[in-house]
């Protein structure tokens, strides 16, 4: 017997699936509410963390996250007798500061970092086509306490150093393995979206090929979205306008043309007849992003500059 949900508050189990319903929002089934996605798009490699299996340290880029072992509360999830404390309590952080989304690349071999992935090893030449199932689970682990939290998936599926490594950039066998692992493993998650690439370059075909798979084999059709750099979303975008296998546009985008583009994409994709969210997901440049709270404490330019375009649809009624 189905009975009411007994949770509530941030836990998105109280607020049911996070659905694309034909807007510039996403909206709860259970609730009814709409969402908007305000949190931290980095660091890209999040998942590069030392306590899940077989990731190493290529770079000292691996991730400790021992500043929020503090962060850490009793009773959340951890894995082989106590590891994971450091992650979650990270997760716990944002969360704590009204934070409801977090990305990370679940593949970056041949990227800037090259220490995340899912296959049993990353070098160049091996088999893509074998997963590493303990670690899948551990990231599950950090997937399911996020869920109870009220944290959306960002689920960056690539980067455009390696757009290219399964099967040429095509949808092939490696690939679709790629994407179903994902899917059967996460989808069950009730905020998420399914990123084609950050900074994507392969090409419009190929774009809405991954799409359209995601959304054959997603019992969820959780949203789909493409990523682009700052200099001419144009060419990437344009082509893309009323595919209904693609839900919204990721931007990176420098703080002059931000409210302009983001308008741009809310109202051609409405006239194209199938409406996208459209979210900043990186602003600024790349070493800088947004200032932490001890330089910019209210943060309020980058509110107004960057987050509230992306709140025009609510303005216009």
């Amino acid at each position: 017997m189905i009975e009411p949900t007994d949770k509530t508050g941030r836990d998105l189990r109280s607020h049911g699936l996070l659905a694309y319903v034909g807007e510039h929002h996403l909206q709860f089934a259970g609730t009814g509410n709409f969402f908007l996605k305000a949190g931290a798009d980095s660091p890209e490699n999040f998942l590069a963390y030392e306590d899940f299996d077989n990731t190493p340290n290529t770079g000292g880029f691996r991730k400790t996250w021992a500043p929020h072992l503090q962060d850490y509360r009793q009773g959340d999830p951890t894995w082989k007798g106590g590891l994971g404390m450091g992650i979650i309590g990270a997760i716990n952080y944002l969360a704590s500061k009204g934070m409801n989304v977090f990305s990370f690349l679940t593949m970056n071999i041949g990227g800037d970092d090259r220490n995340a992935f899912p296959f049993i090893s990353r070098n160049e030449g091996d088999d893509r086509l074998r997963y590493d199932v303990s670690k899948l689970a551990q990231w599950e682990v950090v997937f399911e306490h996020a869920d109870h939290i009220g944290m959306y998936l960002h689920f960056k599926t690539q980067e455009q150093e390696n757009d290219q490594l399964l099967d040429g950039g095509e949808l092939g066998t490696e690939r679709k393995l790629y994407y179903r692992e994902l899917i059967a493993r996460f989808s069950h998650h009730l905020a998420l979206n399914w990123n084609l690439g950050e900074e994507n370059t392969n090409t419009d075909s190929q774009r809405k090929a991954f799409a359209t798979y995601f959304k054959q084999l997603d019992p969820y059709k959780h949203p789909v979205v493409v990523h682009t750099f700052p200099n001419n979303p144009r060419s990437v975008y344009s082509p893309l306008l009323g595919f209904n296998a693609i839900d919204g546009a990721s931007l990176q985008v420098h703080p002059n043309n931000q409210f302009q583009l983001a308008l741009e994409w809310i109202q051609k994709s409405a006239a194209a007849g199938h409406k996208w969210v459209v979210a900043n997901d990186e602003q600024a440049s790349a070493d800088i992003g947004v200032l932490p709270d001890e330089v910019d404490p209210s943060h309020d330019e980058f509110a107004k500059t960057y987050y509230g375009p992306t709140l025009w649809p609510e303005v216009q009624g």
